[in-house]
């Protein structure tokens, strides 16, 4: 059965709040929820938060593992230091787990607070914009990607379905994959 979005939120939550990642993020700094869930748009078992990193270091990642890795016993875990393009370090942790029965994704990045700001100003354009009836197409566009496996950074993302929906009144899959294939 398709879980809502209603519903996927209500997993989200526990997650942040019954299993204390949000807590946890918060002893490093200052978590940011984005993405689907800031927008009221969850089309899948996944969610997205940004941290800015000014307290980051490599041993807080390591404290951060311990804690993922005995509070979600994940599936897949991922925890990476890296320099973006303009010469800032980032830090990501990535994990899967399963919960309630069901397969969740959840990533956190560690930014600079320029870099966040930057990323909630974009939710919050389009989550203003959107109108309940464009937020359900949003959701069903996503969900149909997802099905057909065309969901996935070098493919279709998000953002395409924001675009098509909101800028080019895109209300079913067929006429997004046109749009997007010409």
């Amino acid at each position: 059965m398709i879980k809502t979005n209603k519903e996927i939120k209500r997993i989200a939550d526990r997650i942040l709040y019954e299993f204390g990642l949000f807590d946890e993020l918060s002893k490093i700094g200052v978590p940011h929820i984005i993405g689907s869930y800031k927008m009221d748009v969850m089309a899948a078992n996944d969610v997205d938060i940004d941290v800015e990193n000014d307290k980051m270091s490599l041993e807080k990642l390591h404290e951060l593992t311990a804690f993922i890795l005995k509070t979600f016993n994940p599936t897949w875990y991922e925890a990476k230091q890296e320099v973006d393009d303009i010469g800032n370090t980032v830090w990501f942790h990535g994990f899967e787990f399963i919960i309630e029965d069901e397969l969740f994704n959840v990533d956190v990045w560690f930014f600079d607070r320029e870099a966040i700001k930057r990323a909630e100003n974009y939710y919050d354009k389009i989550s203003s914009q959107a109108t309940d009836g464009q937020k359900n197409t949003i959701i069903a566009l996503k969900r149909e990607l997802i099905a057909r496996g065309l969901y996935k950074p070098d493919m279709y993302t998000s953002m395409h379905v924001y675009e098509a929906v909101l800028e080019k009144n895109v209300v079913d899959i067929e006429r997004f994959l046109r749009l997007y294939k010409e």
